[in-house]
């Protein structure tokens, strides 16, 4: 099986379970992709910034931050109708406060000579993942899986026409100090797409579409394929900062699971500060 053939079997099977849990598999179901993404991130993280001196009690720490921070939105929702959402909003607090307190004391007795590199990879997984991955599961929770379902859609789009446009007529570089292949004329062509997909959801999908006007649409299209290219290249420059030509070897064709939510990871913190202009 060439690559290409490959690649769009794993892109097919990476679809088709975020999909899935967006349709099927509720809140709860989504949560606990976001939850599974943040986990493999983590890992991923940790062997691309710290690859010679990776401290396992550290990225346990980590992996449970992270994971803390995904599940709040939800735990949120189940615990305020009984104890109040005051009350619930402060034990989430609480929690992350402790975990924030136990990951500095935990530092104390690792390797001295790896602190501030562990410090520091712990906190880009709780900023880099934690929180964009958890902005994620509070909007499913919020809003809905229609607008989930349409931000996946414009990513897609946007990679696609990125990606064909590119590959066609790419002449001019986008930031090639971060990533080479990247072309103005490929931006656009995702911005295109991007947009394309929103006035096709408005027009397409009746009353199960987002309640937002086409023009929003547009404008959610548009602020999807920014966000998705700065979440490209934010993760590019990391890469090329370790090294490495992809986060992993998880999903044939694609590379490490960063490699595909590192759109989503800026996306998702764009829609919610998109969604909140909105509501003023």
């Amino acid at each position: 099986m060439n690559k290409i053939a490959v690649r769009a079997a794993t892109g097919a099977v990476y679809v088709t379970v975020i999909v899935a849990m967006l349709m099927i598999g509720g809140a709860l179901g989504f949560t606990a992709l976001c939850a599974l993404f943040g986990v493999l991130g983590v890992l991923e993280l940790d062997k691309i910034s710290n690859p010679r001196s990776s401290w396992v009690v550290a990225a346990l720490v980590d992996i449970v931050m992270v994971l803390t921070l995904i599940w709040a939105p939800l735990y949120y929702v189940w615990a305020a109708p009984m104890v109040g959402a005051s009350v619930a909003l402060l034990l989430i607090l609480a929690t992350i406060a402790t975990m924030f307190i136990v990951r500095l004391i935990v530092q104390l007795y690792g390797p001295v000579e790896q602190a501030l590199g562990t410090l520091s990879h712990s906190f880009l997984s709780i900023f880099y993942l934690g929180i964009p991955l958890a902005i994620a599961a509070m909007l499913d929770i919020i809003a809905g899986p229609a607008y989930l379902l349409a931000m996946f859609i414009m990513i897609w789009l946007n990679d696609t026409g990125a990606f064909l446009v590119g590959s066609a007529i790419g002449r001019h570089r986008l930031f090639e100090r971060v990533s080479p292949k990247k072309s103005w004329e490929g931006f656009w062509g995702g911005f295109v797409f991007a947009i394309g997909g929103g006035i096709f959801i408005y027009y397409l999908f009746g009353s199960w579409a987002p309640t937002l006007s086409l023009v929003e649409m547009i404008f959610m299209g548009a602020i999807v394929s920014l966000s998705a290219t700065w979440g490209d290249l934010v993760e590019s420059i990391m890469k090329r900062s370790a090294h490495v030509k992809d986060s992993g070897n998880l999903l044939p064709g694609h590379g490490g699971i960063l490699d595909r939510i590192d759109s989503l990871l800026v996306v998702a913190p764009s829609l919610l500060i998109f969604f909140v202009i909105l509501l003023f």
